[in-house]
């Protein structure tokens, strides 16, 4: 399948995912993140391992960074999932190194910048100092965490990163269909905007609600939500408009997310670095995941979060690089 074939296919994903989102809000986030991510995690780091992460250095040293950098990421967010315990000591400990990991993501993609943009390595204590200091003097301020601990490895990742590279694509292919795509992509969230949404519109099951809010997923909308003044709580109130409206956006730009990997198959040729072995490994995961989920939802959630958390950052040279690329006179 041609690039323009391929264009043509995702201006149909998109209304899909759209028209799947104006209908199942909450429904949709949660099947696509828990189903169908997993799936796009494991396939895209086996195609970013046979890059090599697209980053000039060492075999395998970024897959290293980020494997580390998650990690750190992560222990607290374990540790919060499945404790019952919200009080104590140790409580207060993982907190403050919680409040932290936002460094992690901060400097993971200054470190990846390095790689991307600077040649000679002797010249990265020119970039990694000031971030340092950057990440030290900001880390309470309310704008960067949000920006870096709550969009960047969401929304930021999930919509803007994809359109980045779908219009770097575009370029690239000179491609109509392409730059039509990115614009009907860019489009779809004012129709959400100025659609309007009663709060009374969706009756969700209890069952759905009570796995949202128990697992933390509700999180992301209610803190956009908070980041933009639309609720003053941490609470996401499934009756209000436009909260109903942010859910609608975020599951649409999820869903088409992973679509749209799929969708680059024929072009960006991943399935070609799936060995038998690989394969059986990916899938072996992927079932042994949902089992978990089946049977410890809560254990099997934080499992697929670090999978998505580790796929954010080992992306990170690959988006610098698609930014580069739509700057360049040669792109």
């Amino acid at each position: 399948m041609n690039a323009k074939r391929v264009d043509l296919l995702n201006i149909g994903l998109i209304l899909l995912s759209a028209i799947l989102a104006f209908q199942y809000p909450i429904e949709l986030f949660l099947v696509s993140f828990i189903f169908i991510g997993p799936l796009h995690y494991f396939t895209e780091i086996n195609w970013l391992d046979k890059k090599n992460y697209f980053v000039n250095g060492p075999k395998r040293v970024w897959l290293w960074i980020g494997l580390g950098a998650t990690i750190l990421v992560m222990i607290p967010k374990f540790y919060f999932f499945l404790t019952t315990t919200k009080s104590g000591t140790f409580y207060d400990g993982m907190a403050t190194f919680d409040s932290w990991t936002n460094a992690v993501y901060f400097l993971s993609l200054v470190a990846a910048a390095g790689f991307v943009l600077i040649k000679k390595r002797a010249y990265w204590i020119a970039l990694l100092v000031p971030a340092l200091a950057v990440a030290l003097l900001l880390n309470s301020d309310y704008t960067y965490k949000s920006m870096i601990g709550l969009f960047l490895p969401t929304i930021i990742h999930v919509y803007v990163f994809t359109l980045l590279f779908m219009t770097y694509g575009a370029k690239k292919s000179k491609s109509k269909p392409g730059f039509i795509a990115v614009g009907l992509a860019l489009f779809i969230p004012a129709i959400i905007a100025g659609i309007d949404i009663p709060g009374d519109a969706f009756q969700f099951s209890p069952s759905v609600l009570q796995k949202f809010e128990e697992t933390g997923l509700h999180q992301l909308p209610a803190q956009t939500a908070q980041f933009f003044g639309w609720n003053d709580s941490l609470v996401f109130n499934v009756n209000g408009g436009l909260e109903l409206k942010l859910m609608t956006f975020i599951s649409f730009i999820y869903l088409y997310h992973y679509l749209n990997w799929f969708s680059k198959t024929s072009l960006i040729q991943w399935h070609k670095s799936l060995t038998w072995q690989r394969s059986l490994v990916i899938a072996g995961t992927w079932i042994f995941l949902l089992t978990t989920l089946y049977f410890h939802f809560k254990l099997g959630l934080v499992i697929a979060i670090f999978f998505s958390v580790v796929h954010v950052i080992l992306e990170f040279p690959l988006n610098l690089i698609s930014i580069k690329g739509l700057f360049s006179k040669e792109g």
